[in-house]
């Protein structure tokens, strides 16, 4: 036998060893306890959207406009997303694997396309199989409010996985193909702008020029005419591309590869731990995104009179350009998931809320330095409830001009001369409170006040479960929530009844509820001391009366 087919050998069944013990170490029970919340969990979300998103049937001209319009949006999603894995082909991705194999199998005699084709296929299988869930659930929510179709649900779902499965395919592709042919950065960031110029041009202009990726719209919008020839023949072209792409993983960087499974391995450490702060930070290393050298304008003398809001400020003046565009991006986003929402897809408000969680994540950095560092904070002669609420400022400011962004969106989607003032009316609770819940997500990582954040430990593992899931649940609520004032907007305008004070009403509410986490922001320490003091007290009281 040859030496490498020896090697090949050694590796199949060094991974199969692997496997096997990976197998011998599960725990069952636990396994089929997680598959068991996953389905609950999921085919609720699931059932719960369909009977959401179900509440208004799309008719008339909303209807044509969707069979019109669902192949260039659709395809604008996959040029975005295409994209994306461009950038990460040229940042060492797609695939990341463990430290051990880059070290000596990566290292050995054994041909590289060998040990990395098997990586890549389990890399697109994954997003193929999460693709196509997204996309079989999108399209049969559409599905139920489209009566007129005469397609089953069943249907509608297997055409939305196909997409899904094909839109997700793509980000793994391009990937590879960036990554492996070395292509450099501005080249790459050239091509995905290009791509992405051409769909946005045909999705937003009305061009009956096709777009690069309208067949993926295309292919989920069969219920209304069957299936396209010319789809299939796109379905095979991707297929080869494919083909292609994982024949040419032999190419990848060694040292891509080495620095990314080190990045990897933490980041997943860090989604355990449910340390968003962490994975943050690691995905702006696994992106390559630095901090500008020189600012991006010098901060005025005015703004720097106080130092907490000065340092914030030239915090952000520092922020790189591809963070500003992602934020004006998710911005964009937001507002179009809020329009969707006005029109009556009520989840949407979901997606927006989200959205412009992560927003907040981006510009409540200040904020996030300062507790990352808390023998500095403590250090200093100021209270650190005050300290972290001055911190506030920052964000809640810079935050505003990315509302232009968004105002411009609503515009484009419902041309009218209302449209500006809502925008406005409806923007800035929205923006404000994904600060908000970015903000809370900072703070609750600062050290105990009293010193008791190990006393959950002791709580039954259901308890302690049910409070983390809420812990992680809560900064991302409140975002969503703050988008609820565009559902007062829609009831009001459905029943022809005080349309601007409803909708003004609901935004107060939405300032009243985000001063109150400003105010727990401020006296958080001081709530915490509180409680302790309370419990320990109620546990003495409750020796006494036992004695």
């Amino acid at each position: 036998m040859n030496s490498p087919q020896l090697g090949l050998d050694a590796l199949r069944d060094m991974r199969g060893q692997r496997r096997r013990h990976r197998v011998e170490a599960i725990e069952w029970f636990e396994a089929l306890y997680r598959v068991y919340l996953a389905a609950f969990m999921g085919g609720g979300a699931i059932l719960f959207l369909s009977s959401v998103a179900g509440d208004e049937q799309i008719t008339g001209q909303a209807l044509r406009d969707v069979t019109a319009y669902t192949p260039h949006v659709v395809g604008f999603i996959a040029a975005l997303v295409v994209f994306i894995g461009l950038r990460s082909g040229a940042n060492g991705g797609p695939i990341a694997v463990e430290e051990a194999e880059v070290r000596h199998v990566l290292l050995s005699p054994i041909e590289h396309a060998a040990v990395l084709r098997h990586p890549a296929i389990q890399r697109l299988r994954t997003f193929a199989f999460a693709g196509a869930i997204a996309g079989g659930t999108a399209n049969q929510l559409l599905g139920r409010r489209i009566t007129s179709a005469g397609t089953s649900l069943a249907l509608w779902a297997l055409y939305g996985a196909i997409a899904g499965a094909l839109l997700a395919s793509l980000f793994v592709v391009a990937a590879l193909l960036i990554h492996a042919l070395a292509i450099p950065r501005w080249a790459t960031t050239s091509i995905g702008v290009c791509i992405l110029a051409w769909q946005s041009a045909v999705t937003f202009t009305g061009s009956s020029i096709a777009g690069p990726f309208d067949f993926i719209g295309s292919i989920s919008r069969w219920w209304l005419n069957g299936v396209h020839v010319p789809d299939i023949v796109a379905i095979v072209v991707v297929l080869l591309i494919t083909a292609v792409a994982v024949s040419l993983t032999g190419r990848l960087s060694l040292e891509a590869l080495s620095r990314r499974s080190s990045l990897v391995s933490q980041l997943k450490f860090a989604v355990t731990l449910q340390d968003i702060r962490t994975v943050v930070l690691l995905r702006r290393q696994l992106s390559q995104e630095h901090m500008r050298v020189k600012p991006w304008v010098k901060v005025p003398s005015l703004l720097r009179r106080d130092i907490v809001v000065g340092r914030g400020f030239r915090s952000i003046a520092h922020f790189p350009l591809r963070r500003i565009i992602r934020m004006k991006l998710l911005t964009m986003s937001a507002a179009g998931a809020l329009v969707l929402a006005y029109r009556g897809t009520t989840p949407a408000i979901v997606v927006a809320g989200l959205l412009l969680f992560v927003v907040g994540l981006d510009a409540v950095e200040p904020l996030s330095q300062e507790v990352d560092q808390p023998d500095r904070t403590d250090a200093l002669p100021v209270e650190r409830g005050l300290l972290m609420t001055k911190h506030l400022i920052v964000p809640a400011v810079v935050t505003l001009p990315f509302l232009f962004a968004g105002v411009f969106v609503a515009i484009v989607l419902e041309p009218a001369v209302s449209t500006v003032g809502y925008a406005f009316l409806l923007g800035i609770p929205a923006l404000l409170g994904g600060v908000a819940g970015a903000s809370i997500n900072a703070v609750k990582g600062a050290p105990d006040p009293v010193g008791g954040a190990n006393e959950a430990l002791a709580l039954p593992p259901e308890m302690s479960g049910i409070g983390n899931v809420i812990r992680a649940a809560w900064p991302p609520a409140v975002a969503i929530v703050s988008c609820a004032p565009v559902l007062a907007l829609r009831l009001s305008v459905e029943n022809n009844s005080q349309v601007f004070s409803n909708t003004l009403r609901a935004t107060l509410g939405v300032f009243m509820f985000l001063t109150l986490i400003a105010g727990w922001v401020r006296q958080r320490d001081a709530i915490h001391k509180w409680f302790r003091n309370a419990q320990q007290q109620s546990k003495a009281s409750t020796r006494t009366e036992s004695i």
